[in-house]
């Protein structure tokens, strides 16, 4: 009875502050009087009650803080929160309306081990609620479900009852439960003797299925089995493929060299047919002037026995003596021609020798002075230790130059080559040209690490040179410095195998 004077005072108190009595009003209050009517394990140490409200509804959360500032529970205060994505621990009740049932279900089981009051509103499932409101028109009533109550440790006032409240009859809810569940079973039975009629198809057809297996498998067998001697001819071919390319790029490496080599010989040997005919004619000078010098002695022989005779004649001739000192002066002009002649056989001679050690386009020494130039490095090296490199250099594409801006274009940026080699290189060290495009560098007293520091210095000039022919020149540079136990032809072999290696990965660039 007291009960019931309390709600009706609740919602009194309620329909002071609105219009009417609506029945959002009515839910908060029977909320309110389900926590007043409901006892929790170990409910005299809490500092306040806990409630959790899961609703959208604005002005039922309105009225639950209303509740929660005005009204107390056994002199602790009311903690109202709303779910916002997260579950909460250490709370007394719940209270879920009906637009978010599927939230009940999950607190539901959250809350399975826990004495926590679940309070749903217009639940279906009669079998999982503690305290469910129902409405019929706009008549709010309740029903409870004990059980659920009791196994959670939470006892309820009888005097609940006396609200309006109607118990739920577990024991029907269980006999209905349990029609359903004969109704189940005799489905399942029925399906099940389907499910063996079919099962015993099935099996008939494994049965064959499991034949096609095994004649596949064996069929399956001999084609790996095949497989396998198809894969290794394919990896034997494979290999020889893989020879035959490989001997195939030797070849063409060797056919390339072979070509290279073929230029630059026929270059040398032209070379080579001109010095010859340049030193034909210059023998040939040097002969006629050796004639003319012998056909001068025998004159000056021949004077000198004709002074002889008419020098002993001399006291008897006395006329004769105007004769003799014009034969004289005639002889010392001969004199005279012939130290002429003679400077100038010398002169040729010096010419000769420098031809001979001098390229005619560039003005460098050519291959004999620096392979001379090399044994005595190579006997320094031998004797002091004093250390020596080569640079071998090679003008990138010069036959693309000779053929795109002419021959004689080309000849210039082999006259120039050799003059910046002369520039940029010290008086101590040799500069050759070695033939055709290429040049050498001995660069006399030098390590490893400063013979590739001249080669760098020595690319860069050349690539930042302006050879007035509208395009970049650029060189390729192989280094060689000597080892113990060298000689100047593996140091050579060595350099030139650098240069190739440099030509063969990009050009431009230095080797060693």
């Amino acid at each position: 009875m007291k009960v019931f004077i309390w709600l009706i005072l609740g919602l009194l108190l309620t329909a002071l502050s609105a219009k009417e009595i609506n029945s959002d009003q009515v839910k908060v209050a029977y909320v309110y009087n389900f926590l007043k009517h409901t006892t929790w394990p170990n409910e005299s140490k809490f500092e306040d009650y806990d409630l959790l409200v899961v609703s959208k509804n604005e002005n039922l959360k309105n009225m639950f803080l209303i509740l929660s500032s005005r009204k107390l529970l056994e002199n602790k205060k009311i903690r109202v929160s709303f779910y916002d994505g997260k579950i909460p621990k250490n709370i007394q009740a719940v209270y879920v309306d009906s637009d978010n049932a599927p939230m009940y279900e999950k607190l539901f089981h959250e809350y399975d081990s826990s004495s926590v009051l679940l309070i749903s509103d217009d639940y279906k499932d009669k079998q999982k609620v503690m305290i469910n409101l129902t409405q019929n028109g706009d008549m709010v009533t309740f029903e409870i479900n004990k059980p659920n109550l009791i196994n959670r440790s939470l006892r309820v006032s009888p005097d609940l009852i006396l609200l309006g409240g109607t118990e739920i009859d577990v024991a029907k809810l269980y006999k209905s439960s349990q029609n359903e569940l004969k109704e189940q079973k005799e489905t399942i039975a029925e399906l099940n003797k389907k499910i063996k009629e079919r099962n015993n198809e099935l099996s008939e057809k494994i049965a064959a299925i499991e034949n096609q297996k095994a004649a596949l498998k064996e069929q399956q067998s001999k084609i790996e089995s095949q497989n396998t001697m198809i894969t290794k001819q394919l990896e034997a071919i494979s290999d020889q493929k893989n020879t035959i390319k490989a001997q195939q790029l030797e070849v063409d490496t060797i056919q390339k060299n072979i070509a290279i080599q073929k230029e630059n010989l026929l270059l040398e040997e032209k070379k080579v047919a001109e010095k010859e005919k340049t030193l034909k004619q210059l023998l040939q000078s040097h002969q006629e002037k050796q004639q003319k010098i012998i056909g001068a002695k025998e004159e000056l022989e021949s004077l000198n026995k004709e002074i002889e005779s008419q020098n002993k004649n001399l006291v008897q001739k006395e006329g004769t003596i105007s004769i003799q000192r014009i034969a004289i002066g005639a002889m010392l002009v001969l004199f005279g021609i012939i130290a002429f002649l003679i400077r100038y056989v010398v002169k040729q001679n010096r010419l000769l020798n420098a031809l001979s050690r001098t390229d005619p386009l560039t003005g460098l020494l050519n291959r004999r002075v620096v392979m001379e130039q090399m044994d005595n490095e190579v006997q320094k090296y031998n004797r002091y230790q004093t250390p020596f490199s080569i640079l071998f250099i090679d003008v990138d594409h010069f036959k693309m130059i000779n053929d795109n801006y002419g021959h004689d274009k080309g000849d210039r940026v082999l006259k120039l080559m050799g003059s910046l080699m002369n520039q940029h290189t010290r008086s101590t060290d040799v500069c050759v040209r070695w033939g055709g495009e290429e040049f050498m560098v001995l660069a006399v007293n030098t390590d490893l690490k400063n013979s590739l520091q001249l080669a760098e210095h020595f690319r860069e000039v050349i690539e930042n040179y302006d050879f007035e022919i509208g395009r970049k020149v650029t060189v390729s540079i192989g280094v060689s410095t000597v080892n113990k136990g060298q000689d100047k032809e593996e140091m050579i072999k060595v350099a030139d195998n650098a240069l190739y290696t440099a030509k063969t990965t990009g050009r431009n660039r230095i080797c060693y």
